[in-house]
Formats: structure tokens, C-alpha cells, sequence
């Protein structure tokens, strides 16, 4: 039970691990749901620092997890199976985690300010780094209607190539909060617990809940009215962690 337990706080700390993304002269980005958001973690870790001086290595496993699905407590509890536990009295205050940079999303988002712009996911690919390309529709309907997945991929700090107006451009200034780092096909995450966390033999209990409302991130490249003008990559879901 508390190895379940543990592992639900530290996944979906990692499932928000987009929620600081920092983007600068890259364009207009705008979000949109997602009805289906699939990150592959790696490697689950609890650090005594943001700097991760000691860590302990909860699971180091591959596995996909949909968290807009409701049978992801199901695929948490799986993966929680093979945890080792921390050792007890030592605090730990951060979670870093090593997750796949691609992530598999079905979803759109507003492709400009302008009512009736969205541009959905089509199953086209992102890359390290440039976005994905997607498909413009007139209204979310149509919009949530027509999207199929896509592989998104959070590209690497620096210039991305965008698409515009049957043409491409590069946008620069990519760039992640500190505690995100990229290197090949991983993205390592440390982000803070809510609160320090310090393992004496007791079951906590961690509720969790999670939305990907803006699952779907838009760039807007030139009028944002067509489908050469999409530009999409993975959003931030949002999570709220209770312990008691």
C-alpha cells in the first residue's frame, strides 16, 4: 500500500513537469485540451536538494501512461510493483525524473486570438527541434472531432523551426525553467515536493488529482487562419497533491 502510494505522488509529479515552460520571442503560444496525454517514464528518484546531491532511486522501469485516462491508477499501481522504498530518517525534498521527451497527444488548441483559429493534432511528428504541424479547423468541435495523435516532442532550448505561410521560420529564445534539462531522447525533471517527505516506516495518504485542459500548446506563425500556420508541442497538465 505505501509503495502505491509514493509512486502516485512521484508520477504525477512528473506528469506536470511541462507546467514551467518558459517560451520568449517564439511566437503567440495558446493551449487547448487534451483527451489523450501519454508520457513514458524512465526513472523515478527522491533527491535530499534541488541540486540532487543524495538520491535515492525509487523505480527504474519503462512505461507508457495515458494521465488522461481513468485507468491510470491501474497503470500507476503496476508500476509502483517493483518500488524500493527510501531508507528511514532521511528528508528528501525533491523528485528528479527521467522521462521520454516525446509524448503521444490527442488534442488542439487556439492557433490565434481570433474566434474560429484552432489547429489540431493530425498524427504528424515533432522533432528536437521544431514543432509538429497540424491541421486548422473553424471551431473546437470540429476541431476535438477531427484530432488523431501525434507524437510531440519538447524541443531543445534554442531555435525551433516553425511552419508559416507554406514556408518555414525559426523562433528563438526556447528555453526551460532551471531543473529541466534535455539530452538525447530524455528530458530529466527536478521539481520540489509540496512538502519534504521523510519516510519512518508510516502510510501517508496522497490524494491526487489531474486535468489536461491545456495539454495542447499553439504556436501562432503568421495569421494563424490555415494549416500551414500550426505549430504544436506538449502543454503543461495540471495536478493538485494533497498529503495527510
Amino acid at each position: 500500500m505505501l509503495n502505491n502510494k509514493i509512486n502516485k505522488l512521484s508520477i504525477l509529479i512528473i506528469s506536470s513537469m511541462l507546467s514551467s515552460v518558459v517560451f520568449a520571442d517564439n511566437g503567440d503560444t495558446r493551449y487547448g485540451p487534451a483527451t489523450k496525454f501519454e508520457v513514458t517514464l524512465k526513472k523515478a528518484e527522491f533527491c535530499t536538494d534541488a541540486a540532487c546531491t543524495t538520491a535515492h532511486t525509487l523505480v527504474t522501469k519503462t512505461s507508457a501512461m495515458n494521465i488522461s485516462s481513468a485507468a491510470v491508477g491501474a497503470e500507476v499501481g503496476g508500476y509502483a510493483s517493483t518500488m524500493t522504498l527510501p531508507p528511514m530518517g532521511v528528508t528528501y525534498t525533491h523528485m528528479r525524473s527521467t522521462v521520454d521527451r516525446t509524448f503521444s497527444i490527442t488534442g488542439y488548441g487556439a492557433s490565434s486570438g481570433t474566434a474560429g483559429h484552432y489547429c489540431y493534432t493530425d498524427g504528424s511528428a515533432g522533432g528536437k527541434t521544431a514543432y509538429a504541424a497540424g491541421t486548422f479547423a473553424s471551431t473546437a468541435a470540429a476541431a476535438a472531432a477531427a484530432a488523431t495523435a501525434s507524437a510531440l516532442e519538447a524541443p531543445t532550448p534554442g531555435d525551433v523551426t516553425a511552419f508559416i505561410n507554406g514556408g518555414t521560420a525559426t523562433f528563438s529564445g526556447f528555453s526551460y525553467d532551471s531543473g529541466y534539462t534535455v539530452s538525447g531522447d530524455d528530458m530529466l525533471v527536478v521539481t520540489a515536493l509540496t512538502t519534504p517527505y521523510t519516510y519512518y516506516g508510516q502510510t501517508p495518504i496522497i490524494d491526487i488529482s489531474f486535468a489536461t485542459t491545456t495539454g495542447v500548446s499553439s504556436v501562432e506563425a503568421g495569421s494563424g487562419d490555415d494549416s500551414n500556420d500550426c505549430n504544436l508541442f506538449p502543454g503543461p497538465p495540471t495536478m493538485i497533491i494533497t498529503i495527510k
